[in-house]
C-alpha cells in the first residue's frame, strides 16, 4: 500500500508540475458540475411540487436555482475541457522526458540483456501516455464520489431503501475492474509476442532491410511470421475482450433492474401518500442520472486502477534506474595522465542467461602510451572487453585497474569523459552535420574548428564537403531538406564523433571502419596509430579491434583472445616468430589476398 501511495503521488505530481494551475482548476471545476447534476434533479422536484401546491414563490426559486446551476455547470465544463487537454499535453511531454531519462539513465548495459526488464520497459513505453491522465483519472473519481454522495443524501430523504441504487455502483465498479484486469492480464501475457510482432513489422518495412529481404526471397517468410505472431497476440487479447464484454452485459442487466425497482418503490410511496409528485420526479431523474454516473464510476475507476498499475511500473523503473547508478564512497580522482596503464586481473564476465562466460579469467596489461590491437575469432570476447573498459559492464569477478586504482572507484561519468570511443554498432544521429559529430564532446559541440579537426582526423572531411549546406546540412531523408548518407558516410561521421575529445586516456576503435574498404581502413588506422604515438604525452592507450590483420600489425602490442582468455600477446614480429594462433590466422588471411 505504501508503494502504491508513493507511485500515485509521484505520477500525480507530474501533472501538477507540468501545469499546476490547470490541474487545480480541473479538479475544482469537475467537482462543481458533478454536484450540479443531482442538485438539478432537486430543482425539478421543487418545480413539480410548486405546480402541485400552486406555490409561485417555490416555483420561482426552483427556476432561478436551475438557471444558475445550468449556467455555472456550462462554464465549468468549458474550463474543465480546456484544463484537461492542457494538463494532458504538458504532462505527456514531462512523462516522456522522465521515461527517456530513466531508460537512458542506467549506467551500464547489463539490464538490456534481461528479457524480464525488456518486457516491463516495453509495457511502460506502450502505456506511458496513460500516466499523463492521472490528474484526469483523479478528477473523474472525485466527480463520481461527489455525485454519488449528493445523490445518496437526496435519495435517503425520500426513503432509506433507495440508497441501494448508489450501492449498485460498487457492484458495477467491481465488474468493470474484473473486466479491465482480464484485458491487462492478456496484454502482459502477450507482451513478448507483441514485441516480436513489432520487430517483424519494422523489419518488413525498413528500407535498410529491404535489399536482403528481396535478394534472399524472405519477404514472404517475414510476412508469415508476422501473421502467425499477430494471430497469437490477437487471439489472447480478443478472448479477454469477449470476457470483459460479458461482464459489461451483466452490469447492464443489474442497473436496469435497480432502476425499475427504485421507480416502482417511489410510485408506491406516492400512491400511499408518503411521497410527493416531486419526489417521483426526483427519484426518476436521479435514477436516470445514476446510469450515467455508474458508467462514469466504472470508466474512471477502472481507468484510475489501470493508471495506478502503470504508475507502479513507472516507480519500479525509477527505483531500478536509481539502483543501477553506482554510488562510489569517496571516489578516486580520474588521473590527468596515465603513467602505468590499464590492467585486467582474472576478469570473468558472462551475459545473463548464457551457458558460459564470455571472459573467463582474463588477465592483461595495457601499457600507457601504447597502441594495442585485440584480435580473435567472433565470440572471443573482444567487444565485451572493450565495453567493460568503458564501464558498461562490471566484472562478475576479478578487477580492472587504471594506474593501480580499481576502475569501479571512479565515478562512471568522469571516467567516460576521458574515453573516446568509435563503435561498429554506431548511432545515426539525424541532426545537422556539425551536431552529429559534435555530440562526441558536448561542451565543444558548437565549436566549428573542433568539429572540423575531428572530421579531418577521421578522414571524413570529404563527407562534409559534399553536403549541400556543408556542416549545416540536416541529415536523414525523413526530414525536410534532409540529406541521405551511405552506410560508409555515416560510419565516417561516427568515427569523427569518436575523435572529438582532445585528451582522452583511452581511445577505442571497435571495428569502426567495417563499412569501409581494407585500403581505406589501413590508411586510417595507420594515421591513428602515428597520431597516438606522437600525442601520447598523457599516456593515452589506443585500442584497435579489426578482423583485418594487415591493419593490426602496426600496433605496438597485439593481444590474441581465444575462448575468453588471452592466448598470446606481443608485437606482430614476435607473434609471427612464435608460430602460434596469431601466425596461423595471419597466414590464412594473407593467403586469401595472394
Amino acid at each position: 500500500m505504501r508503494e502504491s501511495i508513493r507511485a500515485y503521488a509521484g505520477v500525480l505530481g507530474i501533472g501538477f508540475r507540468a501545469a499546476p494551475w490547470h490541474a487545480t482548476f480541473q479538479l475544482l471545476t469537475g467537482l462543481v458540475f458533478a454536484v450540479a447534476m443531482p442538485v438539478a434533479a432537486l430543482g425539478a422536484k421543487l418545480l413539480v411540487d410548486a405546480v402541485s401546491t400552486k406555490d409561485l414563490g417555490l416555483g420561482m426559486f426552483a427556476a432561478a436555482m436551475m438557471a444558475l446551476l445550468s449556467g455555472g455547470a456550462l462554464v465549468c465544463v468549458f474550463y474543465y475541457v480546456d484544463c484537461l487537454f492542457t494538463v494532458m499535453e504538458k504532462a505527456d511531454a514531462l512523462v516522456s522526458l522522465r521515461l527517456m531519462r530513466l531508460v537512458g539513465g542506467a549506467e551500464g548495459l547489463t539490464h538490456h540483456e534481461h528479457p524480464e526488464y525488456l518486457d516491463k520497459v516495453h509495457q511502460i513505453r506502450e502505456e506511458h501516455g496513460r500516466l499523463a491522465g492521472m490528474v484526469n483519472a483523479t478528477a473523474g473519481v472525485l466527480r463520481v464520489a461527489a455525485t454519488l454522495s449528493v445523490t445518496g443524501v437526496l435519495l435517503a430523504g425520500v426513503h432509506p431503501l433507495l440508497l441501494l441504487l448508489p450501492v449498485l455502483s460498487v457492484l458495477s465498479f467491481w465488474l468493470g475492474k474484473v473486466g479491465r484486469d482480464v484485458q491487462v492480464a492478456a496484454q502482459e501475457a502477450t507482451s513478448e509476442p507483441e514485441r516480436l510482432r513489432r520487430h517483424l513489422f519494422d523489419l518488413g518495412t525498413s528500407p535498410s532491410a529491404g535489399s536482403e529481404l528481396r535478394v534472399f526471397g524472405v519477404t514472404g517468410n517475414v510476412l508469415d511470421r508476422h501473421h502467425d505472431t499477430s494471430d497469437t497476440v490477437l487471439r489472447g487479447r480478443n478472448r479477454a475482450e469477449w470476457r470483459s464484454a460479458g461482464l459489461s452485459v451483466i452490469d447492464g442487466v443489474v442497473l436496469v433492474l435497480g432502476y425499475i425497482g427504485g421507480v416502482v418503490l417511489v410510485l408506491r410511496l406516492a400512491l400511499d401518500g408518503r411521497a410527493t409528485a416531486g419526489d417521483v420526479a426526483l427519484v426518476a431523474g436521479l435514477a436516470m442520472q445514476m446510469t450515467g454516473t455508474i458508467g462514469l464510476a466504472v470508466a474512471y475507476g477502472t481507468e484510475f486502477l489501470f493508471v495506478m498499475k502503470v504508475a507502479r511500473r513507472f516507480r519500479w523503473l525509477a527505483e531500478y534506474a536509481s539502483g543501477a547508478r553506482r554510488a562510489v564512497d569517496e571516489p578516486a580522482p580520474v588521473p590527468a595522465a596515465l603513467r602505468d596503464g590499464i590492467e585486467l586481473r582474472d576478469v570473468r564476465f558472462g551475459y545473463p542467461g548464457a551457458d558460459s562466460d564470455v571472459l573467463s579469467g582474463t588477465s592483461l596489461r595495457l601499457p600507457a602510451g601504447t597502441v594495442v590491437a585485440l584480435v580473435g575469432e567472433n565470440g572471443a570476447g573482444k567487444s565485451t572487453l572493450v565495453k567493460m573498459l568503458c564501464g558498461f559492464y562490471p566484472p562478475r569477478s576479478g578487477q580492472i585497474t587504471v594506474d593501480g586504482v580499481a576502475l569501479d572507484r571512479f565515478e562512471t561519468a568522469r571516467w567516460r569523459a576521458r574515453v573516446a570511443p568509435a563503435f561498429q554498432d554506431f548511432a545515426s544521429f539525424e541532426f545537422r552535420a556539425f551536431e552529429t559529430v559534435g555530440v562526441g564532446d558536448l561542451p565543444r559541440m558548437d565549436e566549428r574548428p573542433a568539429v572540423e579537426a575531428a572530421l579531418s582526423r577521421a578522414g571524413a572531411a570529404s563527407v562534409a564537403a559534399h553536403l549541400p549546406h556543408g556542416l549545416d546540412t540536416q541529415l536523414g531523408s525523413a526530414w525536410d531538406q534532409g540529406e541521405n548518407l551511405s552506410i560508409g558516410q555515416w560510419q565516417k561521421l561516427a568515427l569523427a564523433r569518436g575523435l572529438m575529445r582532445d585528451e582522452p586516456l583511452l581511445v577505442v576503435f571497435d571495428e569502426p571502419t567495417a563499412a569501409l574498404d581494407a585500403h581505406t581502413e589501413h590508411a586510417l588506422f595507420e594515421r591513428f596509430a602515428e597520431a597516438a604515438r606522437q600525442g601520447s604525452r598523457n599516456g593515452a592507450i589506443t585500442l584497435l579491434i579489426s578482423h583485418r590483420f594487415s591493419t593490426v600489425r602496426m600496433a605496438d602490442l597485439i593481444v590474441v583472445l581465444d575462448g575468453g582468455k588471452v592466448r598470446e600477446c606481443g608485437s606482430h614480429a614476435e607473434l609471427i616468430a612464435t608460430g602460434g594462433l596469431y601466425a596461423t590466422l595471419y597466414e590464412l588471411q594473407s593467403r586469401a589476398y595472394r
